[in-house]
């Protein structure tokens, strides 16, 4: 089943579907410095390592429980900013209420603590750093959400969210398995799983403030899906079978879906 993906320890889990805060894990690395999150009583330590030789390079200590944004199941590290100065770290644990920090790449110093009421997790970055979206979670059993535009600039959550403004009444639910930007940083897309219907790809152009859902045709059990990866081409986006053949091609112009 997909939830045998989440064979993760309970606090990890609080911000799925999404991201959850990784500790005592793999780090984020950027070029050939990986940051490392672990437990240190009721706060973070929070190391800078070589992430060849793992040396400690420079450490820190920052109130509360935080944890490197981590994509189930694909275990992807996310929450660097496009130019490496600057990194997100997401509270542990967050369900009736979220944190975030934005730390400086360059000493560990937490440049920013952003607190909101709810449970929220980490989405993507705009590539100029003035905007990080978010997951909000809206029922308990977080099978339900929708994303959201923190502005860091002005310090402020921003009000509505981010939908397919063609397709209102789509409902943002399921699982995120697999996702991948442009080169540019610009448009980020994320492979759901969907068990209570189709499976979709969210298309979320991050300058914009912007999504597109696309439904991919399925019949039968998501669980081969934790296996699927998407892949950018000229023009398209490519989901494809844990074989590396390609399972769909949509068009990322008109967002039309097709067999290859």
């Amino acid at each position: 089943m997909i939830v045998a993906a989440l064979a993760v320890a309970a606090p990890a889990l609080a911000a799925y579907p999404g991201t959850y805060a990784q500790q005592d894990g793999v780090g984020l690395v950027h070029g050939s410095v990986q940051f490392d999150a672990s437990k240190l009583g009721f706060d973070t330590r929070l190391r800078a390592v070589n992430a060849h030789t793992y040396e400690t390079l420079r450490e820190t200590r920052i109130d509360g429980a935080f944890g490197i944004a981590t994509l189930i199941p694909a275990n992807d590290k996310l929450g660097l900013f496009r130019d490496g100065t600057r990194f997100v770290l997401q509270s542990v644990a967050n369900q009736s209420r979220t944190s975030f920090v934005v730390v400086r790449s360059a000493d560990l110093k937490v440049l920013q603590r952003i607190d909101l009421p709810g449970s929220y997790a980490f989405d993507a970055l705009a590539p100029n750093g003035s905007r990080l979206y978010l997951i909000q979670h809206t029922t308990k059993d977080f099978g339900h959400y929708v994303v959201r535009a923190y502005d860091l600039r002005a310090r402020k959550l921003l009000p509505g969210r981010i939908a397919d403004k063609a397709q209102s009444s789509w409902v943002m639910q399921g699982y995120p398995v697999s996702r991948v930007e442009t080169a540019d940083g610009r448009w980020v897309y994320t492979l759901y799983a969907n068990p209570a219907g189709f499976p979709f790809v969210h298309a979320l152009d991050t300058m914009k403030g912007v999504a597109h859902c696309v439904g991919i045709a399925w019949t039968g059990s998501q669980d081969e899906l934790t296996s699927y990866r998407l892949r950018v081409a000229v023009n398209r986006l490519l989901v494809l079978r844990g074989s590396g053949a390609t399972y769909r091609s949509i068009d990322r112009t008109n967002w039309s879906v097709r067999l290859r």
